[in-house]
């Protein structure tokens, strides 16, 4: 097996070479079981030197002090994950009629009274996704409290932002794959996928595999639970019910639909236009092609700033610059001040270049790790 790496003697990579065969082997047993890779790597038990693993096998990237020297051995190319998935047909017309809803609300009469419930459902589902699901949940920037968990976890169900287990499964497995093409929702397979159609189009085999990076998530008790669909929509409907009957028909597409529309989409940014190369600056070299862009980062609370999240990802703040604004930021320092967030990981300066492989072996310990019932 022959490695070459760049910036390294050759001596010294004579003197490394057990440890990155090692790696070579770990990075292609993964393809038959990625949770064993998973669980290594992003543990960092391998050395100072850390690694990120490419998605093609074979393929390892190793940065040393934000440059990339690329290592590789003979490997087929993995054919598209996409083209040939038939739509899941139900997931679909469910995904569409939520947003078609959303869209007819804004063409009934707007009220004044429904502006209140408007926000306030559009900041439920909005920090429950980018404070629970995605800052916590899949990479434990912090703690909190269990019954505050449950909070979180139930505001994002009644938005249907997705059922914990394979959010955090499918987001795991998009950092150690990302814009590969084994990525999920990566724009290298065309917009429409990167934005919503990996939802509805994934391959087989998939599911499991997200579970599998979850497993940690699965022990919560709830979120086992909400992997059953009629059981997760429960939340939504309860929500949908009382604003049926407190403001009618128009008023409960006002109030619930519409603010999903835009936390849906807004979300959905987040993978699509956050990866493209035209569409925003970077701020650390990163191996994958993510972007910070200022406007997905102000209406997605922070989350559009994806370029410092994928250098850091276990950091608890997107939004490294005064200008760089991130209300889950913001919001997460407050539950610090009151005593219901600690051991919150806070970034470091933003000259402090972090290395991607730093952040992929912090992609979450629970990922490797027993999870704590919830």
């Amino acid at each position: 097996m022959s490695i070459i790496l760049g910036g390294e003697s050759h001596a010294e990579t004579e003197a490394r070479r057990p440890l990155y065969q090692a790696l070579m082997l770990i990075t292609m047993a993964g393809r038959a079981h990625p949770e064993i890779s998973a669980g290594l790597l992003l543990k960092g038990r391998l050395s100072d030197k850390e690694f990120a693993v490419c998605g093609r096998v074979g393929h390892i990237a190793h940065l040393s002090g934000g440059r990339l020297a690329a290592c590789c051995c003979n490997s087929k190319s993995i054919p598209s994950m996409f083209k040939r998935e038939k739509v899941q047909l139900f997931l679909f017309l469910v995904l569409i009629g939520l947003q078609v809803l959303g869209i007819i609300g804004l063409l009934t009469r707007f009220r004044i009274a429904y502006l209140p419930i408007m926000l306030a459902i559009f900041f439920l589902g909005g920090i429950c996704t980018t404070l629970y699901l995605h800052r916590y949940l899949t990479h434990r920037g912090f703690e909190m409290p269990e019954w505050l968990k449950f909070i979180f976890a139930t505001g994002s169900a009644v938005t249907l932002a997705g059922d914990p287990v394979m959010w955090v499964g499918d987001h795991r497995y998009h950092h150690l794959k990302s814009d590969t093409e084994e990525d999920i929702h990566s724009p290298i397979h065309g917009f429409p996928y990167a934005h919503m159609m990996w939802l509805v189009r994934k391959p087989r085999g998939f599911r499991e595999r997200s579970a599998r990076y979850a497993a940690d998530v699965r022990k919560i008790w709830y979120c086992h639970l909400w992997e059953h669909s009629a059981l997760y929509v429960l939340p939504h409907l309860a929500v949908a019910l009382v604003l049926y009957f407190s403001f009618g028909f128009s008023g409960m597409l006002w109030c619930l639909y519409v603010p999903m529309l835009f936390v849906y989409n807004v979300t959905w940014a987040v993978n699509s236009i956050c990866h493209m190369p035209k569409l925003g600056y970077r701020t650390f070299e990163t191996s994958d092609q993510s972007r910070n862009n200022f406007w997905v980062g102000l209406l997605g609370m922070g989350e559009g700033f994806h370029n410092n999240h994928h250098a850091q990802p276990r950091c608890a703040a997107h939004g490294l610059r005064w200008w760089e604004f991130d209300g889950t930021r913001y919001f997460i320092w407050m539950l610090e001040k009151c005593g219901l967030a600690w051991d919150v990981v806070w970034p470091k300066a933003v000259d402090e270049r972090d290395e991607e492989p730093e952040g992929l072996t912090a992609i979450s310990t629970a990922a490797s790790q027993p999870g704590e019932p919830a």
